[in-house]
């Protein structure tokens, strides 16, 4: 269903959630647990959004881990999947056709299918209720940005991972990816931890980083001509 090689061998095609339930309730109230976490102004404002909600009306939960239904609903949201217009979709398939533990009385079914039609690599055998490592998190939204962004393939500087022995070779150019657009960090000592489930508030950075990239690149640019070496030339601007 899906090709997917180490970045340093391809060109790839980039782009520029709620945890469970609905994600449009009453006005959000800031969450009083994300105090010296790390993204707490990013998480904040995809809550004010109405793209994230907490495990209660002031409470975010940002250490605990997340599901993989959790991070499908993450994604579907925020990337807004159901508004996508793909080509060649089969509009009779349901959720539970494409992923065989998923009922399509689920939560977290439309997201799902959405997630699925929109070219996400998520594993037929999924279990909706399994936690998430990093490196599939990553996996899922990057590929999900390469059909959201609608962007040309461009060639990336594969960045150094030390831990890259750690990943499944079939998701490791989504990370390489997601590093070189800055989307996700690696740590001090240049490790991505891929094997670890990841946590709420560090899905939901990543999720807001994706976004943010995808709305960069959507802004629109001037051309100016500019003389160097008595020889004009065209320099694209971007317009703030």
């Amino acid at each position: 269903m899906k090709k997917k090689f180490a970045a340093s061998l391809m060109s790839v095609s980039i782009l520029t959630a709620s945890l469970g339930g609905s994600i449009f309730a009453a006005a959000p109230t800031t969450f009083k647990d994300l105090k010296n976490v790390a993204g707490q102004e990013k998480i904040q404002s995809l809550q004010e959004q109405g793209i994230i909600k907490g495990v209660s009306a002031s409470s975010f939960a940002p250490n605990s881990l997340v599901t993989q239904a959790q991070a499908v609903q993450f994604i579907s949201n925020g990337l807004g999947l159901a508004s996508l217009e793909l080509p060649d979709v089969d509009a009779s398939q349901t959720a539970h056709d494409l992923f065989p533990a998923v009922k399509n009385d689920a939560w977290y079914a439309a997201a799902f299918l959405d997630a699925a039609q929109s070219g996400a690599s998520i594993p037929t055998d999924v279990d909706p209720t399994a936690k998430i490592t990093r490196e599939a998190y990553v996996d899922y939204l990057m590929d999900t940005l390469k059909t959201a962004g609608n962007l040309p393939m461009i060639n990336i500087l594969v960045p150094e991972i030390a831990d890259e022995d750690q990943f499944d070779i079939m998701s490791l150019g989504s990370t390489q990816l997601a590093i070189a657009l800055e989307i996700v960090q690696l740590d001090a000592d240049k490790k991505f931890h891929p094997q670890e489930e990841i946590t709420r508030a560090e899905a939901a950075v990543m999720l807001y980083n994706a976004i943010d990239y995808m709305n960069q690149l959507k802004q629109p640019i001037t051309i100016l001509p500019i003389e160097e070496d008595g020889e004009m030339h065209i320099l694209p601007i971007e317009v703030k």
